[in-house]
């Protein structure tokens, strides 16, 4: 079977998920599940682009195309992460090396031969501001024609959907432009969207059998006091949306209309038989995911 493409969105932050989501992904495009045609960060840091190519090159994929939004710097935090993965490594690219990731986006959808999936770990700002973007030297369609024409569609760990649909989330609730933006994508992005929520991975922790005193996600592990695992909101949604196929992956979905406040980030969620939206519920025990996640993790531990 011929492998998927994907655009990867990502608050390559303070937390060390986005870490064990991205050394996921790397692995599902050696198992040729995927093909990784970009990466987007959407909260911006000194050390953001550095310590992702340092961690892209460890991890055996040098050259992945990165954007950043460089405006996002109103997240907070310092992660200790992001430094150290930053030295002593062979990262050849800054903050200043990349484009703004609307412009990387563009780029991708434009030149995409067939559909590709979208997999958002982060921020929605990003996802946002490309559909509103106009016509450029890229391409003559506005943000929302290309999302249309080249999208199949969005996976998303963004919401907490476990009170019937309704509560507040980090991804949506962090600040003003992340409220403003989950409003919008909600309301205006034109093709199916699966949600991964919070209530779904936060207690399940992976990370915590990573031992090597060399390996970057161990380390990452160790920098946010996580030597013991790390909830896997971000490396679930990952390999969810790897697999493609919630069923065989391992959830049942609720259908329907998603909605994010502008004012609060509250979600809410109508359900629909016909809608747009799902939400993904666990059909498994919470011990199959997470070894599914550990073992992708140890196997590409380095020694």
């Amino acid at each position: 079977m011929k492998p998927r493409t994907v655009l990867v969105g990502t608050d390559w932050w303070t937390d060390c998920d986005d870490v064990a989501a991205m050394r996921v992904l790397v692995w599902a495009e050696k198992q040729r599940m995927i093909d990784i045609m970009a990466i987007g960060i959407n909260a911006c840091m000194e050390y953001s682009v550095m310590s992702l190519d340092a961690f892209l090159q460890e991890e055996g994929r040098p050259g992945v195309p990165i954007g950043i939004d460089h405006k996002a710097t109103d997240f907070g935090g310092n992660p200790p992460y992001q430094k150290n993965m930053a030295a002593g490594t062979h990262s050849t690219r800054t903050n200043a090396d990349c484009e703004d990731a609307v412009r990387v986006y563009r780029r991708s959808l434009a030149h995409a031969q067939d559909k590709l999936d979208v997999v958002e770990i982060g921020y929605p700002q990003v996802l946002a501001n490309l559909l509103l973007s106009p016509g450029d030297d890229i391409s003559p369609l506005t943000g929302l024609e290309l999302v249309s024409c080249k999208v199949n569609k969005l996976w998303m760990m963004a919401g907490n959907w476990g009170d019937e649909g309704n509560g507040v989330e980090n991804n949506f609730a962090r600040n003003p432009r992340s409220r403003a933006a989950g409003s919008y994508l909600c309301v205006h992005w034109p093709t199916a969207i699966t949600f991964l929520g919070w209530e779904v991975a936060n207690n399940i922790l992976t990370g915590g059998t990573l031992t090597s005193s060399t390996d970057l996600v161990a380390q990452a592990m160790r920098d946010h006091n996580s030597s013991r695992g790390r909830s896997s909101w971000d490396p679930m949604l990952v390999l969810l949306a790897c697999q493609g196929d919630e069923t065989e992956a391992g959830y049942r979905t609720i259908t329907g209309t998603a909605r994010v406040d502008e004012q609060t980030g509250r979600n809410s969620f109508e359900i629909l038989p016909n809608g747009n939206h799902s939400y993904v519920i666990k059909t498994k025990p919470d011990e199959y995911y997470k070894a599914a996640i550990d073992n992708i993790l140890e196997s590409m531990q380095r020694a």
